[in-house]
């Protein structure tokens, strides 16, 4: 990548016979749910002590706690999009695409400091910190998207422009502690794939090329920077990369779309979704890609947002961002979200000869082991029917005679959860003949 220099000024300014019904944790997974005082999303970033939205339709980045209290709206940042961090988070960073322009915010006092012009229509994107300079993806010309980046702790700031550009969109941009001088790019509209860079010159250096993956909708690297991970929107599952030579490592099948990825310290893995049906987010340790963890967040018709998924930097609760087409958007806050699912498979049959007893057999699995002694309860149309012991397998059953007047009874089985599990409930419905 070549590139060229300019001074960047300051300004201070989420069966036939029997059926068998399969079900997992719950709906109400996310701790709490909170409306936040803005209408669009581009990125969600969390650190130790705040929450940042940034919200280009109001050219705004709430901050709030990590209970989801609004601390306060920094308003007047054009266009507000991608965001990113000092390590040690005294400053955040925001691309202001409609101003052409990166802000720079005091996180205590959640004021904008400074700002750095980027170069007429640039109109920054996405950001990440890697070898001391401030990285930014950017409009280079009419037809192709850059990266530049901004030497942010200068005196002076200069920034440097690409005078190759080789994307097609603005790249999604990431980094990691484990590898602070290495930028992994990745495709946003097209097919120019990823892309890795040596940036402890200052320029960046590009060592590894795929073409295995674009149109990225997000993009994570592991704490270790020995991995990244991209969410296509265009497939169904999470591709996973080897850094630094991007030799595919493996997937995570988490269905349609993919769009948010984030990775805690300890290396597990957020993966979300747009419309994978029951669940949202998938969380898988590290080194696996079978989920321990599915969290749904989808009430009515609120999808999980691009770049929506983020941990805390202690890996404690993860947070997904989501919007119901209309009106403001919505935090979801998941504390529990090291505990593994509770799955319930019921069998019973689809159909029962009238005043005889119904059996329904069913078991209960995780990923991670019970409890020696645990139980399943039971009701039929609301009314608890039974408390049913489960066995060392994980199975049990029961049965119920029906009242005369019931043509479908309903019955809903439900795990009330322990110290390592969420709940979980399953329903099965049968249908009774004379």
């Amino acid at each position: 990548m070549r590139i060229r220099r300019f001074a960047g000024g300051t300004a201070l300014a989420t069966i036939a016979a029997s059926v068998t019904l399969l079900a997992g944790p719950g709906t109400a997974q996310a701790q709490d749910s909170i409306v936040l005082p803005v209408t669009s999303h581009w990125q969600t970033l969390v650190d130790s002590r705040h929450v940042y939205v940034s919200a280009p339709g109001q050219d705004a980045v709430v901050a709030t706690d990590h209970n989801g209290q609004v601390i306060r709206t920094v308003e007047g940042l054009d266009g507000a999009r991608g965001m990113t961090q000092t390590a040690d988070e005294s400053r955040l960073y925001v691309a202001l695409p409609e101003a052409d322009a990166i802000a720079e915010i005091d996180t205590t006092t959640l004021t904008e400091t400074r700002r750095f012009p980027t170069g007429t229509d640039t109109e920054p994107e996405n950001l990440a910190f890697a070898g001391g300079r401030l990285w930014f993806s950017y409009q280079a010309t009419v037809f192709d998207g850059g990266i530049g980046s901004v030497a942010v702790a200068e005196t002076t700031p200069t920034v440097d422009l690409d005078d190759n550009p080789v994307w097609y969109g603005k790249p999604r941009l990431a980094s990691s502690p484990g590898a602070p001088d290495r930028l992994v790019a990745a495709e946003s509209a097209g097919g120019a794939g990823m892309r890795v860079y040596d940036v402890a010159s200052g320029s960046a250096e590009e060592i590894a090329h795929t073409d295995g993956v674009g149109d990225v909708e997000d993009l994570a690297v592991a704490p270790d920077g020995r991995s990244a991970i991209t969410a296509n929107g265009g497939t169904y599952y999470h591709q996973r990369w080897a850094l630094p030579d991007l030799a595919e490592e493996g997937t995570y099948d988490t269905g349609a779309y993919p769009n948010a990825v984030s990775i805690a310290p300890d290396g597990t893995v957020a993966a979300g979704v747009r419309a994978s049906g029951d669940w949202d987010i998938f969380v898988y340790r590290p080194g696996e890609t079978t989920p321990f963890r599915t969290v749904s967040l989808n009430h009515g018709h609120m999808e999980l947002l691009e770049r929506g998924v983020a941990w805390t930097p202690d890996g404690s609760r993860l947070f997904g961002t989501r919007f119901p087409y209309s009106g403001e958007v919505v935090l979801d806050i998941i504390t529990d979200v090291h505990k593994a699912n509770s799955n319930i498979a019921l069998t019973a049959p689809r159909t029962h000869p009238h005043g005889q007893p119904v059996t329904v057999s069913g078991k209960l699995t995780s990923p991670v082991p019970f409890p020696r002694h645990k139980v399943v309860t039971v009701t039929r149309h609301n009314e608890p029917i039974a408390t049913v012991k489960v066995k060392p397998d994980g199975s049990f059953a029961f049965t119920d005679l029906p009242a005369d007047y019931m043509r479908y009874p309903e019955y809903v089985v439900t795990y009330a959860g322990d110290a390592t599990h969420v709940p979980g409930t399953a329903t099965v419905t049968v249908e009774i003949v004379s």
